[in-house]
């Protein structure tokens, strides 16, 4: 008997021990342009085997494409990498969405434009070919964080995006890089290196020079910490407000209580705020 139940208990180890693989395939290092490389994170497909070999997991309800967040990451333009995407894999892909992390050229290799370029081929790669993976070309969202935030700002602003259901800038201040400048007297690292010092450029690399101009935005979820207090928030409101009066929908999730790293590090947390906002987003623009 007592043998019995030591064989049990083992079976019901293994079985629980299955449950914890993650409901994820990952095809890596797939090249989007010469030089560069996105990962693709999916919920697993229907019949695949997990890790464990048991099918436990379904994939979008039984094979139905699902919608595709394109993640670009930060490193202030200057550095960084696809694979900094936190636990946003395993949050994202339990929610019964895909995940594309991408990576793009890097300041002084090239310039903001060269990076806008590459995020927008990105983009084309994925409406073109993510099907194949069981992703929904038509329901694309643009997701960044700091550097990457700007970046798919920008994208979105000079409608380089083609048609995408939703944009989230996570925490970034380079909106509006006059105002930003003028806020705070001169630029730093990496604001300097990758802007430089030529007021020109910084109207150039600015995503309100564009929204100023025109209308038909996706609906945007703008995200800020609490990091440099009230010049953040200012920045990220006062975009924020020009896309509405552009008669974008637009929310803002005021993360105050983050730092500028734990808005991204968090997210995909039990209980965590601004994964709960990036859930509603997402749910609302991609259903």
């Amino acid at each position: 008997m007592r043998m019995a139940w030591h064989v049990g208990l083992a079976i019901l180890v293994m079985f629980l021990g299955t449950l914890s693989v993650r409901a994820e395939e990952l095809y890596e290092g797939i090249t989007y342009r010469a030089g560069l490389k996105l990962d693709i994170h999916a919920p697993d497909k229907p019949g695949g085997a997990s890790r464990a070999g048991m099918n436990l997991f379904s994939f979008a309800g039984g094979g139905q494409r699902v919608p595709v967040v394109i993640y670009a990451h930060g490193g202030g333009w200057v550095k960084g990498s696809r694979k900094k995407v936190y636990s946003m894999p395993q949050w994202l892909t339990s929610r019964g969405y895909m995940l594309v992390a991408i990576d793009y050229r890097k300041v002084p290799e090239t310039t903001i434009d060269g990076q806008v370029n590459d995020l927008s081929s990105a983009i084309a790669w994925v409406r073109s070919n993510i099907s194949r993976y069981g992703g929904d070309p038509s329901r694309i969202v643009l997701m960044g964080h700091s550097a990457g935030a700007h970046l798919v700002a920008m994208a979105a602003a000079r409608n380089l995006a083609g048609s995408v259901r939703g944009v989230i800038p996570n925490d970034v201040q380079a909106y509006d890089m006059v105002a930003y400048a003028g806020m705070r007297g001169s630029l730093g690292y990496p604001y300097l290196d990758a802007f430089g010092s030529n007021p020109r450029d910084w109207v150039r690399w600015s995503p309100v020079t564009y929204a100023r101009q025109r209308s038909g935005f996706p609906p945007h979820l703008f995200m800020h910490s609490g990091s440099d207090g009230a010049r953040r928030k200012a920045l990220t409101n006062g975009y924020a407000n020009l896309l509405r009066s552009r008669g974008t929908h637009v929310s803002v999730f005021n993360g105050g209580r983050y730092t500028h790293g734990s808005i991204a590090r968090k997210l995909g947390q039990t209980g965590d705020a601004a994964t709960a906002a990036v859930e509603r987003f997402l749910a609302q623009v991609t259903r």
